[in-house]
């Protein structure tokens, strides 16, 4: 929503396509145009094909490609999109490495950047892993969105007896030591032209999830921190990028050192947290996909919150924490600096869209579970 809301601002016509028929950005105001994609998850070639017969007969000045396997589809066919449209994205090849924790966790030991420690079946055998590791351990699949595939194992036995079962389900997988979950986790949103010079950055970190042992982020708050940044630059600088990349780090409490978990080549559900800071990001990417040098916006404002108010509802109605002493408190609803990721003042239709799309799935068990959080994959 806030890539439609910028461009639309900014004067652009906004035609906006989903591979479902209800979403959000559908019923924003500033939309112009809705179209409907065959899912490019399940019809992958039929999606590619769609959108280029669409770019072909149309004239789209600018691409933005949204959600993880969107993103990953138009990084694969980006060289014949580019016959009829601009995009941001850096090579594939540089792309795939971006999308895989494992290659991006190596380049960032490579540039510098702090990440827990880590150990790759690809390159040692993985009853040397388990006998080395520090216990507990997770296994996680090179590429997934979101916390699908990640497994605790408690003991060697425990790492030989799953690693095989998660890489059989959810493809080439790692081992990563286990970083308790109570120091505070942070977002990166960052742009870098094609010399890898900044843009614009913003850090915020995250105040409350869904599920409340450690979802998604549903309040978030700005924050001035430029040695995160420059992590997150040191691993973009590494893997040569081009464009928009989100960061997810956490703050180690056994040693206080703030470490990279992944990267996601994509615009995170949080992405309006920019917005928050006072930064018009989309605007940055639509000049500098157009071939223009727009000058880098380094400067953002702190202590501003975004917050998702539906899963807010839901850590409120699940937290197992004293949720009154919650600070911002829940109750409190009009904070000037605070705005909505989904919920608008002068626009009902983003939530009128959410509605329905969520009202869709209500008949489908295993979309319901996975949208409350109750499955992982």
């Amino acid at each position: 929503m806030p890539i439609i809301e910028s461009c639309a601002a900014a004067g652009l016509r906004v035609v906006v396509g989903s591979a479902k028929r209800y979403c959000s950005g559908f019923y924003c105001r500033g939309v112009r145009e809705r179209v409907v994609y065959p899912d490019p998850k399940d019809q992958s070639a039929a999606c590619a094909e769609f959108l280029l017969d669409l770019l072909e007969r149309r004239r789209i000045s600018v691409l933005f490609p949204v959600g993880d396997v969107m993103t990953d589809l138009v990084a694969r066919h980006q060289d014949a999109l580019r016959r009829f449209t601009r995009v941001l994205l850096p090579p594939y090849e540089v792309f795939v490495q971006g999308r895989s924790k494992i290659g991006t966790l190596k380049a960032a030991a490579r540039g510098g950047c702090p990440i827990p420690m880590t150990w790759y079946p690809q390159d040692q055998p993985i009853e040397k892993i388990a006998a080395e590791a520090a216990y507990p351990v997770l296994i996680k699949p090179a590429v997934a969105a979101g916390a699908r595939g990640i497994t605790l194992c408690a003991s060697a036995d425990e790492l030989l007896a799953k690693f095989g079962e998660v890489q059989f389900d959810h493809g080439e997988s790692f081992v990563q030591e286990f970083v308790p979950q109570t120091g505070t986790q942070y977002k990166v949103d960052v742009i870098l032209d094609r010399e890898q010079r900044l843009l614009a950055g913003v850090v915020y970190s995250k105040l409350r999830y869904y599920p409340p042992t450690g979802g998604s982020s549903v309040l978030n708050r700005t924050e001035h921190r430029p040695d995160i940044l420059e992590s997150a630059l040191k691993v973009l600088r590494e893997l040569k990028w081009v464009g928009f990349c989100d960061f997810d780090f956490i703050t180690d409490p056994r040693d206080n050192v703030v470490k990279l978990m992944e990267i996601n080549p994509r615009f995170p559900e949080s992405y309006r947290a920019t917005v928050a800071a006072g930064l018009d990001m989309t605007r940055i990417m639509y000049r500098l996909a157009a071939g223009e040098s727009p000058e880098p916006q380094l400067e953002y404002r702190d202590n501003q919150y975004l917050r998702f108010l539906f899963g807010d509802i839901m850590w409120f109605l699940t937290t197992t924490d004293n949720r009154w002493k919650a600070r911002p408190s829940f109750l409190d609803f009009f904070r000037n600096d605070t705005i909505y990721q989904v919920v608008r003042s002068n626009d009902v239709g983003p939530v009128m869209g959410y509605l329905l799309e969520n009202a869709s799935i209500l008949w489908d068990k295993e979309k319901r579970e996975f949208r409350l959080r109750r499955r992982r994959a």
